[in-house]
């Protein structure tokens, strides 16, 4: 892997060569749901809605791989945290201060292990768990609430929590927590969503749906969980969090944008932004630049 570090006072730039495959199978498949939900939406919009909003929240496991299983191996296991009606399993590595492990929309816990097992060499305890409906946890569908109650009943069974290292939607959940009075010292947050709320819109597009299908489901959401997606947004959050942030997101991000971490630095007082290149969205996870700096300023409190 080439790679190239600017160690300039802002930004670490990570380069490699690698590209994702393309997934053929997944395209074809996607182009017939395509079809269904367009068709479903001109003769039954409330019907299409209903099922935009189960498809929304419908989690998809994927294999683990076994630098993952490598990783758990090396873990000890914690009795489970109960969240939103499920018991999640719990793992932590090393001794010291806690820092808690925050997968995001469709990971899992050892998807973090790189940070994990950096933490403990460094003199941490870092904790890691499977959100309701994923990893090993029990389920199908799941939510932001659902990430944010997860967040706030591990982070209480474990704490206090000197810091955390939070991926993506993990991130916009933490970030909820926070704002909900979660105590925190320091926070890394890894390629994070800034409005996940907006995620609702691209499957909705992805699926050729017209807008005012999104904006039923939107509503129905909105009634099931109490909430309001506005309510989401984390760079409207951030101007009343004062914990110390590192925002760590890669320019290639094709799930995620990379100006959504810098929305988010901008708006957090005092956050620093750092920015790679060529890791898109989760390679950053193991890259050992990004996990040094990371473990640095968590040391650094």
């Amino acid at each position: 892997m080439d790679r190239e570090l600017n160690a300039g006072p802002n930004s670490t730039i990570v380069r490699t060569n690698g590209r994702e495959a393309v997934d053929w199978q997944a395209a074809r498949n996607g182009s017939l749901l395509h079809a269904g939900a367009a068709f479903t939406a001109r003769v039954a919009p409330g019907v299409a809605a209903a099922l935009l909003e189960v498809l929304f929240r419908r989690v998809r496991r994927h294999p683990v791989p076994g630098r993952e299983r490598g990783w758990l191996a090396r873990a000890r296991r914690l009795p489970p945290v109960t969240a939103f009606g499920r018991r999640l399993p719990v793992w932590s590595w090393g001794e010291g201060p806690t820092v808690l492990l925050v997968h995001g929309w469709e990971g899992r816990g050892s998807q973090m292990g790189a940070f994990a097992e950096a933490l403990a060499a460094a003199g941490f305890r870092a904790v890691a768990y499977d959100a309701p409906a994923h990893g090993a946890s029990r389920g199908s569908m799941s939510s932001m609430p659902a990430l944010w109650t997860a967040v706030e009943a591990v982070a209480t069974a474990v704490g206090p929590v000197a810091g955390l290292v939070a991926h993506s939607a993990g991130a916009a959940a933490t970030a909820r927590a926070m704002a909900r009075g979660l105590p925190v010292g320091r926070a890394v947050f890894a390629a994070p969503a800034a409005d996940p709320g907006r995620f609702l819109g691209v499957a909705a597009d992805w699926l050729g749906l017209p807008p005012e299908v999104a904006r039923r489901t939107q509503r129905r959401i909105e009634r099931r969980f109490d909430l309001r997606f506005e309510d989401l947004s984390v760079p409207a959050m951030a101007p009343a969090l004062d914990v110390p942030l590192l925002v760590v997101h890669d320019r290639d991000d094709a799930e995620v944008p990379w100006r959504e971490g810098e929305a988010i630095a901008a708006s957090w007082p005092g956050a620093r932004l750092v920015t790679t290149d060529g890791l898109g969205h989760r390679r950053l996870l193991r890259e050992p630049a990004v996990v040094e700096q990371a473990v640095r300023f968590l040391g650094a409190g």
